[in-house]
């Protein structure tokens, strides 16, 4: 295993800080894995670590909160599970396929196309889907949420414009996508961990769980704190900077 500290704090702190927030920590990371040659050399361990570590602080986020509470968990549980199935079974096929999605002018395009329409869902005459129902509401979302198998869209972010679009506001919109992450990350997790070979403790994986779970926290309590006040339109600015950028230096 390598010792490129500096490489595993930067990761963990783009981990961290995108896995919460409409931008695509995919895309931002396999593009730093292709920047530093590690695009073909995936390292399980680390990936599950880094995993685990943004999965705990989004549980210890939505505990510290009352997320967890009983009759919130009684409240959701079903709809979460509604709104898994279509991942599930869209990332069931491309495992028993072998698709592959990655390259670099994708993630500059859904990069784009997301911050386009993250730009869309947050205008009033934009939300014009009125679900009342609620079970319904949540499966839409979830099939949404099968656009984040496309590196750079964002799973956050798929889900925020789903919500917003049936007209949720962007601070519920923002949750709602967080209690849809839990059992996707945990499915992520358990995915990487099956392919682990050999689990060997060493300071690079200290350091991805540390960085990674203190940014994912940091990031997961600004972001919903703020969201309301500052809208979405500095991640799309920031998308479409992104992606322009990938699409005109680096594809």
């Amino acid at each position: 295993m390598t010792s490129n500290y500096f490489f595993y704090i930067f990761y963990s702190i783009i981990q961290g800080v995108t896995e919460f927030i409409p931008i695509s920590s995919s895309g931002h990371l396999n593009l730093l894995e292709l920047l530093h040659g590690e695009i073909n050399s995936r390292n399980y361990l680390y990936e599950t670590t880094a995993h685990f570590s943004s999965l705990l602080a989004l549980i210890i986020y939505l505990f510290n909160h009352k997320h967890l509470a009983i009759h919130n968990v009684k409240n959701y549980f079903l709809l979460i599970t509604l709104a898994t199935i279509p991942a599930v079974i869209f990332g069931a096929l491309i495992m028993f396929y072998s698709w592959s999605f990655f390259s670099l002018k994708l993630i500059g395009y859904t990069s784009i196309v997301g911050g386009i329409l993250l730009y869309f869902s947050d205008l009033k005459f934009f939300q014009v889907i009125n679900i009342t129902n609620k079970k319904f509401k949540f499966f839409v979302a979830g099939l949404f949420q099968c656009l984040a198998f496309l590196p750079g869209f964002s799973r956050s972010g798929s889900c925020i414009i789903a919500f917003r679009m049936m007209g949720e506001d962007r601070q519920k919109s923002s949750v709602m996508s967080l209690y849809l992450g839990v059992p996707i990350i945990l499915i992520s997790f358990l995915s990487n961990f099956k392919d682990i070979k050999a689990i060997s403790l060493d300071l690079n994986l200290a350091i991805i769980f540390t960085v990674t779970f203190i940014f994912a926290y940091l990031s997961l309590k600004l972001f919903i704190s703020f969201i309301n006040k500052i809208g979405f339109k500095p991640f799309v600015i920031y998308r479409l900077i992104f992606g322009i950028f990938i699409l005109t230096v680096l594809a």
